[in-house]
């Protein structure tokens, strides 16, 4: 067993999970196991001859140092020839709701998906909110998980198994608790439904020109949203909370601090959004919105009133794809456009393929172009 002085930087360095036991190099007799989901403080010594050990508790909702101070407690009973009591007592755990909590500020989730999980907890599973996390191993928590699974449509049932499975490894790991979710037991006999499949794109390339027309008889505003999105495969939430300080019209560059894979975004602007940024930009403070008072979500509603063919807001992103690949714009550049995380086995564009924003520029400015014809095809008259 390695010796080492435990500590409270030690155990959030190690990157140890395979049960190994590290002995203290100050107190004789204190260790530490390290194991993926915990670390568990404890004492392995020696009473009248027969090995004795017994467990403290578990980091980090014991430091290092509370752990210390309790095995040196321990220790001198057992020198005494003392029989140490083994009952601790009873952990108090938090409530499904706190943890959640927990969960969102470790990882340092967005407001917006917070939010999300928040009403998918407090809808789906309130009576559970201000239970024991402990409560969630119960058969009758099972059965609740089933219920869900089969009255509610695909997405749902993939979002709640997702985040609930997060929850639980996050609680299993900070409380000590071998917590499993019910949706894997569901999966494995076939009790869940089959996942949810990607929306079909609805508007086509021929359908463009309409399109168009109806894009003209909304408000500026409204109308420049749509193009830049359309131009750009920005995401709704990313284009919608644009800033002016995120526009650097000298630069030629357009910034998204904050996106959906957490990675910092950026794209050249080409001459096609700068006509819209330069509009949108115009007065505007560095903390102003480009597009303040926009209903993102209720555009494609306000464009069917006025003639538009059906389309749905993220069918701008897809399309914008889809001409790429067919004019052979390549994966790397439309991933790099897009903010597309490749793979997790594509190591060359993982780890090594890094693409500037001057490599994207020409070919998003021929997308743009191609993208500008197909509004101005016969039919936009």
């Amino acid at each position: 067993m390695p010796v080492v002085l435990i500590s409270d930087s030690l155990l959030r360095r190690s990157a140890l999970s395979d049960g190994t036991i590290l002995r203290d190099r100050q107190l004789s007799g204190f260790c530490v196991r390290m194991n993926a989901r915990k670390r568990t403080f404890r004492v392995a010594t020696s009473i009248a001859g027969k090995q004795f050990r017994m467990n403290l508790g578990y980091w980090p909702l014991m430091s290092a140092d509370e752990a210390r101070a309790r095995a040196m407690e321990v220790l001198a009973q057992c020198r005494r020839g003392e029989q140490p009591a083994r009952a601790m007592a009873p952990k108090v755990l938090p409530p499904l709701r706190e943890v959640v909590a927990a969960y969102c500020d470790a990882k340092g989730i967005k407001a917006s998906s917070r939010q999300r999980y928040d009403s998918l907890f407090r809808t789906h599973f309130a009576h559970w909110q201000e239970r024991p996390v402990s409560d969630l191993a119960l058969p009758e928590f099972t059965a609740h998980c089933q219920a869900f699974a089969s009255t509610r449509g695909a997405a749902l049932v993939e979002m709640g198994r997702g985040v609930l499975g997060a929850v639980l490894k996050y609680a299993s790991a900070m409380h000590g608790l071998e917590l499993h979710s019910p949706f894997v037991k569901l999966a494995a006999v076939g009790l869940l439904p089959d996942r949810a499949q990607p929306r079909a794109r609805v508007l086509q390339e021929a359908d463009l020109p309409a399109w168009k027309r109806a894009l003209d008889q909304l408000g500026e505003r409204q109308r420049d949203f749509l193009l830049l999105v359309l131009y750009t495969g920005l995401r709704r939430d990313e284009a919608r909370g644009l800033r002016r300080a995120q526009i650097d019209l000298a630069g030629g560059v357009l910034s998204v601090p904050e996106t959906k894979n957490g990675k910092g975004h950026t794209l050249p602007i080409t001459p096609a959004m700068r006509e819209v940024l330069e509009r949108r930009c115009r007065g505007l403070e560095a903390d102003g919105e480009l597009f303040a008072g926009v209903a993102a979500g209720h555009l494609s509603k306000m464009m069917a009133r006025v003639g538009s063919p059906a389309f749905m807001l993220h069918d701008l992103r897809k399309l914008m794809a889809t001409v790429g690949e067919r004019l052979g714009v390549g994966d790397a550049v439309l991933r790099r456009i897009l903010n597309h995380t490749p793979p997790k086995g594509d190591v060359l564009h993982r780890h090594y393929v890094e693409l500037t924003v001057e490599d994207v520029r020409p070919k998003l400015q021929l997308v743009q172009d191609h993208l500008q014809r197909l509004l101005s095809a016969t039919g936009n008259r």
